[in-house]
């Protein structure tokens, strides 16, 4: 299995009819992920779906809006705390040696945890581990025995793909030609 780490983060403002926020009771970030192999790339798409309680406190915090934060207009409010939910896109194009196993790519989230920042927002970060099959070295055995089976996959590799391929398609050569445009 091969592993490979990233660290997330977003960052949430909210109105200031709702005060400033002070503290983030729970948190949940769940991936919600598919796996996908479109065109021969595989891939895990889905989101991350983000839960938060958030304690508010009085208070006015002047907001410059950035493209970097997400603005949270629509709260469940229950005296001074909130609940919201949102969904951080998510797409893992995995490596083109990648090849589908028995075992499917997972994404594991850990280190999941909130804090209030000094300009009022709530910043939400958290670690992802994408982990997948590694694609299984070739058999190694002695030269006449690989000679014989080779041609014997080929054969049964090239009936398949006949098989796979629409009828229009087989027997075509893999080339490509070249034009200018003027």
């Amino acid at each position: 299995m091969n592993h490979v780490n990233w660290k997330l983060q977003e960052v949430f403002y909210f109105p200031e009819s709702f005060g400033v926020p002070s503290s983030a009771s729970r948190i949940d970030v769940k991936p919600q992920v598919e796996f996908q192999q479109l065109n021969g790339v595989s891939s895990l798409h889905g989101i991350y779906h983000i839960a938060a309680n958030v304690a508010f406190q009085p208070g006015d915090c002047q907001h410059h809006g950035t493209s970097e934060w997400i603005s949270i207009e629509d709260l469940d409010v229950s005296g001074e705390n909130g609940y919201f939910e949102y969904a951080v896109p998510l797409f893992v194009e995995l490596p083109p040696t990648y090849v589908h196993g028995d075992i499917k790519p997972e994404i594991h989230l850990s280190d999941v945890h909130a804090s209030v920042t000094d300009d009022h927002t709530l910043k939400v970060e958290w670690d992802v581990m994408c982990s997948y099959e590694l694609p299984s070295p070739p058999e190694s055995s002695s030269v006449d025995s690989s000679s014989s089976s080779n041609s014997t996959s080929e054969e049964s590799l090239v009936i398949k793909e006949d098989i796979a391929l629409p009828f229009f398609l087989r027997g075509l050569k893999d080339e490509y030609s070249v034009f200018k445009v003027k």
